[in-house]
Formats: C-alpha cells, structure tokens, sequence
C-alpha cells in the first residue's frame, strides 16, 4: 500500500474553501481503482493542512495536484510525497 501525502498552508480566505473542496470532491475520489482511505488534517491556528489518501497501487494514485492556478497565489505553494505503508492497522 502506498500513501500520498500533501500539505499546504493556503492562506487567509482559502483555508474553509479549501476543505470544501476536498469534501466536494471526496465521493469521486474514494471511487477511483485502488483507493483504500483519506484523511484530511487542518490546524486552524497555524493554517496548515494536510492530506493523506492511501492506495493499493503507486501506479494508481492520482499524478498530481490537480489545481495548480487555484494554489498559485497561496504563501506556502503544496507540497507532494509519497510513501510506502510500512504498517497499518
């Protein structure tokens, strides 16, 4: 199992438009081929936020960050990684 890992610091006004998006978009996205879970992690004091999804496949995560103009603007563009699930319970 495979996890990507993103994390962002959208900035003011983007953090509550940020997480609907995700929420808006989560059905689609938990029923592609090989997806097993997501999470998504926010700090509202700090305005971090994290997400997690998890794959059966690495060829089956998505690429990429989707929206790259919609992050363009943010202070801390996204950062992408990927990792290999040692353990999960």
């Amino acid at each position: 199992m495979f996890a990507r890992v993103i994390t962002a610091e959208p900035g003011p006004g983007e953090f509550d438009n940020f997480i609907g998006a995700v929420r808006q978009q989560l059905p689609a996205a938990s029923k592609q081929p090989g997806a097993r879970g997501f999470y998504l992690l926010t700090n509202a004091e700090t305005g971090q936020i994290m997400t997690i999804s998890l794959w059966e496949d690495r060829e089956q995560m998505p690429a990429g960050i989707h929206d790259q103009d919609s992050t363009a603007a943010w202070p801390v563009p996204p950062r992408l990684e990927t990792y290999d699930v040692a353990v999960h319970a």
